[in-house]
């Protein structure tokens, strides 16, 4: 056999190792590209659980501060600093005013949300969801009476953000003087707009329930157990997708060799 006969035959073999060695450094670079970027999910889950344990101590601390009361209230908004700090004032309740937000739950049961402006006596006025009312099993669109307390009441409550927001398909109901409104949602902006109230703050009112309204709000944690257990699935996956490589690129073709 001649030289290059020799060679001819050799072909298909250096074609073979060529193609593995390119099939192995896709692995390669394939298992690199898995293990990096679901290592850096893991980080960014650890990132987001220490944001919400910053968050949450800052709301135990502002719990702790001193009480707000109806001379710490002027004309100005409440500054950003004093959300999730305890409130208790003495005020008027503005019940024409008053707002059902549907679609919200308390205790696994579907209800209404209930919205009363406070007018405080130097003239400014806080938005106070009131508490929690279940709906109507048969008629979803009837609004269960609230009373209203008259005159001077006191209350205790928390500053809060305005009320969240669900998906709708059309703009919230105006606000309607005379009768309360039902929404399924209310800016803040536009209800103070809509009724010409100079409100300053949201409050969540805390006292034991009253009224038939349920105060069951969520309580305050920060969730970061959630987090790490995310970052904890997906430092797992990083690490199985090298080993994987490992063992049948590396160690499988080494012991067969």
């Amino acid at each position: 056999m001649s030289v290059q006969d020799g060679a001819v035959k050799d072909l298909p073999r250096r074609a073979g190792g060529a193609l593995f060695s390119a099939v192995w450094w896709g692995m390669l670079v394939a298992s690199l590209l898995v293990a990096g970027v679901t290592a850096r999910l893991g980080f960014w889950q650890l990132e987001r659980a220490h944001a919400k344990e910053a968050v949450h101590a800052m709301i135990q601390s502002r719990q702790q501060e001193p009480v707000l009361r109806n001379a710490d209230w002027g004309a100005e908004p409440a500054p950003p600093e004093w959300l999730q700090r305890r409130v208790e004032v003495q005020g008027q309740w503005l019940p024409r005013f008053t707002v059902y937000l549907n679609n919200r739950t308390m205790q696994g049961q579907a209800g209404f949300y209930v919205l009363t402006p406070l007018a405080l006596p130097n003239g400014a006025v806080l938005w106070v969801q009131r508490g929690w009312v279940a709906r109507d099993r048969v008629r979803s669109d009837w609004l269960p009476p609230v009373p209203t307390p008259q005159g001077t009441v006191a209350i205790q409550a928390r500053v809060v953000p305005p009320p969240s927001k669900l998906m709708e398909l059309g703009p919230s109901d105006p606000v309607t003087e005379g009768f309360s409104t039902l929404r399924h949602n209310v800016d803040f902006e536009a209800f103070r707009l809509q009724t010409g109230l100079a409100l300053v703050a949201t409050l969540q009112q805390t006292d034991a329930a009253s009224e038939g309204l349920l105060r069951d709000w969520p309580a305050a944690i920060s969730g970061a157990d959630k987090n790490r257990g995310y970052a904890f699935q997906w430092f797992a996956l990083s690490l199985l997708s090298l080993l994987l490589f490992a063992w049948f690129q590396v160690w499988k073709k080494l012991s067969h060799d």
